[in-house]
C-alpha cells in the first residue's frame, strides 16, 4: 500500500498508547496497523522534522525549537520523548511546558526559532493526543507537500537506530519568558479591541476546557472591570470533557431543559451561565447588562461565545461565523483601507455570512477546511502589501525581476495545488536577503512596519465556523514590529466582546437578542458525521466514492438548477458538489474525511429556500454513509455494533452496556459520539435507547453477514 501522508488537516493526531502496550514493535506499524500512536513516534516525528529543516539549510544545528503542550499528558512521557527527538537531531530543544497553542507558536517567532512543536489533540477527546508544527519565520502551519516530505522521512527512519542515537543537541526551559510574552502580546491594547471598562455590569463564564488556558487565564483577564467566573481550569478533570467548544458545534440555541435534563447536563459553564442569568433576569431585562460565556478549546486556539437570552431563557451559541461577522463590521467601522479589504472563510461556513459580509464592504475568499489555509492566505497577503512598500521604495533594476520569480513562483504553487509551507517561507527569506545585502537592511523592517497597519494589509479577517478567528497583530521583535497572523481564543473572544458592545443598541429588548442569534438572514447548515470509518473508501477511483457521486448527482438535479463537481486545489480528496441558479451560488453538499477526529462528515450549506430538499437529501445521503464506510475491522466500531445490539433488545442503563473490551473502549466517549453526535441512540434519564437510524445502521450490518 502506498502511503502518500499520515497526517491529517491539521498535523497529526489520534488515540495514544504506551508502546509497551502496542502490538507493534516499531512506532510507525503501530500508527498503521493499530491506529495508536506512541510516545516513541512522537520521538521520531519530531526528529525526523527537525532533521528535514537542517538538511535543507533551513536550519543550523543547535538552532532554537520550540516545544509545548497542553496538559493532557499526566506521565510526560509523550512530551519527553518529543523534547528528546529535538536533542537527537542536533537543535536545541526550547520547552515552554503548558501554554496554548498560539503561545508556542508566538514564542518561536519572537526568539527566531526554526520550528515550533505544539503537543495536542486541541478539541478531542482525552485519551488522545497529536503534534501541530509551525515554521520558523512564517509561522506557516505543514501543507501538503511538507507532510508529504514529512511522511517519507519517517517511513524511511529505523527506530531503533534512533533509540540509541545521542543528544546533540541542547535543553532549556523557557515557560516563564513565554508566557510572560504571550501574556504582554494578548492585553496589549494594539492587538485587540476590547476597552477596559466597556463591560462593566457584565457576568462572564470562561470556560478554559480544562486545557492549556487553566493556569493562565486569571491573569490574562485581571485587568478588565467584569465579573468573571471560571469553570473548567482544572486539567485532572479531562480536557475537553463536558467542557470546551467541540459539542458546541452545529448548535445554534440550549434551552433550560437540555441543560437540566437533556444533552448537555453536566455541563458546568453552561449551568452557571443559566444560573446567573435567572439571577439576574429583573435587571437584564431593563439594562445593557449581559450574562455572557467564553469557551475555548484544549489547547486555545478557537473560541465560542455564548449569551443569555433573558426573553426566551436559553443561551445563544454564536460559533466562528457569527463572530467573525460581528467582527468584519466593527473593522469596516474603525479602519480605512485603500481597497476593499479581504474576508476569508471556508467551505464548512454558511453560504450567507459570505454574501452578507460583501454586502458591508469586503472583498470574500472561501479556501479549504482548515486553519492553515487561513494563515497560507494571510502570508500571501502579507507578502502582498510588503510588495506594495518595496516597489514604491526599490528603483534597483534587478528588482523588479526577483520579485516577479518570487511572486510567479508562489502563485505556481496554487495553480499546481503543489503548497509548501517551507519553499514557501524560503522563497521570502531569499527576496529579503537580498535587499538586506543589496540595498538596505532597514527598508526590510520598514515594510514590516508597513504591513502592520490595518489600511495597508489586505488581509482582514479569516474565520473557520469551528472557532478559528484570525485578524491582524502585531509582535514587536527586538528593535522593530512585525505583522502576525494566529488562531488565538482570547484575541478573538476580546475582539467579538468589542464588537458586539460597539454595534448593540443602548438597552436589551427581544429584538436585540434575535439580532445576537442572527445578525444576518442565515442559510442552512448541516453537518452529520459518521465515525469510526474506513477514510480509503473515499479515495478518488474507489467504487464507493463513484456510488456516493451518483447518488449525489440524482438527487441534486433540482429544476432550475445546475450541479457542478468542484476540486478544490487545497483538498482534492474532498466530494464537493456545487449549485447554482442563475449563475448565483445556492447551495453546496460535500463529504471529506476528517483530518483531526476517526470520521468523515457530509456537509450541507444553502439558501433557506432550499432547506426542504437539502433535509431529503440529508436523510438518503447520511444513511448511505452510515451503512457503507464504516470501518469493520475499527474496535470502536465493533463496541458502536455492540452496543446497538443491546439496545435492539430494549432500553437499558450504562450498567448494562458493559462491552467485553471495556478495558481499552472509552465508554462514555463512545456513547456520546453514538448519541450526541451520530443519532444512533438517545438517553431519557438515566435511560439509554436505540433510534431509527441505529435500526437502520443494525439492521443494514445484520443483512451484510
Amino acid at each position: 500500500m502506498t502511503i502518500g501522508r499520515i497526517q491529517g488537516t491539521d498535523g497529526i493526531r489520534g488515540p495514544v498508547c504506551l508502546a509497551e502496550n502496542c502490538s507493534a514493535a516499531e512506532p510507525l506499524t503501530a500508527l498503521l496497523n493499530e491506529s495508536v500512536l506512541n510516545e516513541e513516534f512522537f520521538e521520531l516525528y519530531t526528529y525526523a522534522y527537525c532533521q528535514e529543516l537542517l538538511e535543507t539549510g533551513f536550519a543550523e544545528k543547535h538552532d532554537y525549537a520550540v516545544i509545548g503542550w497542553d496538559p493532557r499528558d499526566f506521565s510526560g512521557r509523550f512530551n519527553q520523548a518529543a523534547v528528546l527527538g529535538i536533542r537527537k537531531a542536533g537543535l536545541t530543544a526550547v520547552i515552554v511546558d503548558v501554554l496554548p497553542t498560539p503561545a508556542i507558536s508566538l514564542y518561536q517567532l519572537h526568539i527566531g526559532a526554526a520550528c515550533a512543536f505544539a503537543l495536542t489533540a486541541s478539541h478531542n477527546p482525552s485519551d488522545q493526543n497529536g503534534i501541530k508544527i509551525f515554521l520558523g519565520r512564517s509561522n506557516l502551519k505543514l501543507l501538503p507537500e511538507d507532510d508529504k516530505r514529512l511522511t517519507r522521512r519517517c517511513l524511511k527512519l529505523n527506530y531503533e537506530d534512533l533509540r540509541t542515537a545521542p543528544l546533540k543537541g541542547e535543553v532549556r526551559n523557557d515557560h516563564e519568558a513565554a508566557r510572560k510574552y504571550f501574556l504582554e502580546f494578548t492585553t496589549n491594547a494594539e492587538n485587540h479591541w476590547l476597552e477596559e471598562n466597556s463591560f462593566a455590569g457584565t457576568t462572564i463564564v470562561v470556560d478554559a476546557a480544562n486545557g492549556a488556558f487553566s493556569n493562565l487565564i486569571k491573569d490574562l483577564l485581571g485587568g478588565f472591570n467584569i465579573d468573571f467566573i471560571y469553570t473548567n481550569c482544572t486539567p485532572v478533570h479531562g480536557i475537553n470533557i463536558r467542557s470546551g467548544v467541540a459539542d458546541l458545534e452545529g448548535v445554534d440555541f440550549i434551552s433550560a431543559d437540555e441543560i437540566n435534563n437533556g444533552l448537555f447536563r453536566g455541563y458546568e459553564t453552561l449551568q452557571h451561565i443559566l444560573e446567573k442569568g435567572r439571577e439576574q433576569k429583573d435587571n437584564l431585562l431593563h439594562s445593557s447588562n449581559l450574562v455572557l460565556g467564553i469557551v475555548f478549546d484544549g489547547d486555545g486556539d478557537r473560541c465560542f461565545l455564548l449569551s443569555y437570552d433573558p426573553y426566551n431563557d436559553r443561551i445563544l451559541v454564536h460559533g466562528g461565523d457569527v463572530q467573525s461577522f460581528f467582527q468584519a463590521k466593527l473593522l469596516q467601522r474603525n479602519f480605512q483601507w485603500n481597497q476593499s479589504p479581504l474576508f476569508v472563510n471556508t467551505v464548512e461556513s454558511d453560504l450567507e455570512a459570505g454574501r452578507a459580509v460583501q454586502q458591508t464592504g469586503f472583498d470574500t475568499m472561501q479556501c479549504a477546511v482548515g486553519d492553515k489555509w487561513i494563515l497560507w492566505q494571510a502570508f500571501y497577503y502579507d507578502l502582498k502589501a510588503k510588495r506594495q512598500f518595496y516597489l514604491q521604495n526599490i528603483d534597483h533594476p534587478e528588482f523588479k525581476i526577483i520579485l516577479g520569480q518570487a511572486t510567479s513562483k508562489l502563485e505556481k504553487m496554487a495553480k499546481n495545488s503543489k503548497f509548501d509551507a517551507l519553499a514557501a517561507t524560503q522563497i521570502v527569506i531569499s527576496l529579503e536577503k537580498w535587499i538586506q545585502e543589496t540595498i538596505d537592511a532597514d527598508l526590510v523592517k520598514s515594510a514590516s512596519e508597513h504591513a502592520c497597519r490595518h489600511s495597508n494589509n489586505y488581509f482582514a479577517i479569516g474565520s473557520e465556523e469551528s472557532g478559528h478567528v484570525v485578524t491582524l497583530a502585531k509582535m514587536n521583535s527586538g528593535d522593530n514590529n512585525q505583522p502576525v497572523f494566529i488562531g488565538n481564543s482570547m484575541k478573538c473572544a476580546l475582539n467579538s466582546l468589542a464588537a458586539i458592545q460597539a454595534l448593540r443598541p443602548p438597552e436589551n429588548s427581544p429584538e436585540f437578542f434575535e439580532w445576537l442569534k442572527n445578525p444576518y438572514p442565515s442559510g442552512f447548515q448541516k453537518s452529520l458525521p459518521v465515525y469510526y470509518v474506513d477514510k480509503s473508501l473515499l479515495n478518488q477511483g474507489s467504487e464507493l466514492r463513484n456510488e456516493l457521486e451518483k447518488l449525489l448527482f440524482n438527487n441534486l438535479n433540482w429544476p432550475g438548477m445546475e450541479v457542478e463537481k468542484v476540486k478544490r486545489p487545497e483538498e482534492p480528496e474532498m466530494l464537493l458538489m456545487r449549485v447554482s441558479e442563475k449563475g448565483f451560488p445556492a447551495a453546496l453538499v460535500f463529504v471529506r474525511n476528517s483530518g483531526t477526529e476517526d470520521k468523515l462528515a457530509l456537509y450541507l450549506r444553502g439558501t433557506m429556500e432550499l432547506a426542504a430538499r437539502l433535509e431529503a437529501l440529508a436523510e438518503k445521503v447520511y444513511s448511505f454513509l452510515l451503512c457503507s464506510f464504516k470501518n469493520n475491522e475499527s474496535l470502536m466500531a465493533k463496541a458502536e455494533q455492540a452496543v446497538l445490539q443491546k439496545l435492539e433488545d430494549g432500553p437499558k442503563q450504562t450498567d448494562d452496556l458493559n462491552l467485553e473490551q471495556s478495558a481499552i473502549i472509552p465508554l462514555e466517549r463512545l456513547l456520546h459520539e453514538m448519541n450526541s453526535r451520530q443519532k444512533l441512540i438517545q438517553k431519557n434519564g438515566d435511560v439509554w435507547s436505540i433510534t431509527h437510524l441505529g435500526l437502520t445502521l443494525i439492521n443494514h450490518s445484520e443483512c451484510s453477514e
